[in-house]
């Protein structure tokens, strides 16, 4: 009597049940059904795995096939599905300048990013960088810019310069690039494991260097530009001081030439001119100007500065006559009216204003004026004869 074949038996586990597949779009849909239909082959081409001498044996010593696990063949796909994202290169790169730094050298890291045009939503958005990179401190940041397209392939760079402060390696930690697509928003980072190799300024085996003692002073000769410069601005020097004592000069001859007219005199010259002014605002303007230098050279007082006011607190303060002093100063109030408030007067109201001027002078020269010597001394008898 024979006994049938040995068949291993599995402990009953319960299969793990594969979820409802999801409805994808189109295209995707269609990438899953290729996959699904490569599973199937898959399935289909791998062969049952024998198992030999296990149980009592059989005929012939034959064994008994074992189905593999379907663990082991989902794994298997899920490597072979992840093999091509895989072997993808990352958009981002990043690209160090120069080799052999020293400590505080500048260094450039240039960040490169690239992406397929036609998948693209929008230009990537790169790192907001703070006052340093890891260990690294920035000292110069340059705007991402287009650097070209090739192939459907689009190009983005930004350039920073960085400075480290300490020898050995200084490491840049990866920083987040976001590149929007169609699809959604891809996270990129920057390598892992980057660094600055930066190497010490003190050679290796000198501990504690001894500073070099200051090198001597060194005089300098003088050359043929330095002699030349100060023989051009001494000449240069010399001719102005020959153009000054020269003007000097001139301009002392030619106010000697003047003769210095008396006060009344120059009144009255500027009031003959003043005859063939057509212009009533500058007659007004000259006669007011003429009449109170006159006033400032006859009674010392700055009258070319002062208003119509000062001059006759200046007037009354003297003890001019009143017949002489309120003519001034009604004539000068006319004269600003004209000058200032625009005031209309005829011609022939003009022309008396400067006979008028020159009148009023000729009173104020006549009470300026020592008195005789006869009545000064009439005065003092009478005095003598009353006392």
């Amino acid at each position: 009597m024979t006994s049938p074949p040995f068949s291993p038996k599995r402990p009953s586990s319960p299969r793990p049940s594969s979820p409802a597949p999801s409805h994808p779009p189109h295209r995707e849909k269609r990438e899953w059904l290729v996959r699904r239909t490569k599973t199937d082959k898959l399935r289909q081409t791998i062969p049952p795995l024998p198992v030999r001498g296990v149980g009592g044996g059989g005929r012939g010593g034959q064994g008994v096939r074992v189905q593999p696990r379907r663990g082991a063949l989902q794994f298997l796909l899920l490597v072979l599905a992840a093999a091509p994202a895989l072997a993808q290169p990352s958009p981002v790169t990043v690209s160090l300048a120069p080799n052999g730094l020293t400590v505080g050298d500048p260094a450039q890291a240039v960040i490169t990013v690239t992406a397929r045009a036609a998948e693209l939503a929008g230009e990537p958005r790169f790192p907001i960088w703070g006052p340093a990179w890891g260990e690294a401190e920035i000292i110069e940041k340059d705007a991402p810019l287009k650097t070209g397209e090739k192939d459907g392939i689009a190009t983005w760079q930004q350039t920073l310069t960085l400075r480290a402060f300490r020898p050995g390696s200084v490491p840049l930690p990866p920083m987040a690039v976001e590149i929007p697509l169609k699809k959604g928003t891809v996270v990129s980072q920057t390598p892992a494991g980057l660094a600055l190799a930066v190497r010490s300024v003190i050679p290796p085996e000198e501990k504690n260097p001894i500073p070099k003692p200051p090198a001597a002073m060194r005089p300098l000769q003088l050359g043929s530009r330095f002699w030349w410069t100060l023989g051009i601005l001494a000449a240069l020097c010399l001719a102005g001081l020959w153009l000054l004592r020269r003007r000097r000069r001139t301009a002392g001859a030619g106010m000697a030439e003047i003769p210095v007219l008396p006060p009344f005199e120059e009144l009255a010259g500027e009031l003959d001119r003043l005859a063939a002014e057509p212009s009533m605002l500058a007659l007004h303007t000259r006669l007011s100007l003429a009449l109170r230098r006159y006033l400032g050279r006859r009674l010392p007082f700055p009258a070319v500065e002062s208003t119509t006011a000062e001059i006759q607190r200046q007037l009354l303060s003297r003890r001019i006559a009143g017949p002489v002093a309120r003519p001034l100063v009604e004539l000068l109030r006319a004269c600003d009216l004209v000058k200032f408030a625009r005031q209309d007067v005829e011609e022939a109201r003009a022309r008396e204003r400067v006979v008028t001027a020159r009148r009023l002078a000729g009173d104020l020269e006549v009470h300026l004026a020592p008195r005789e010597p006869e009545a000064f001394d009439e005065k003092l008898e009478k005095l003598e004869a009353t006392g």
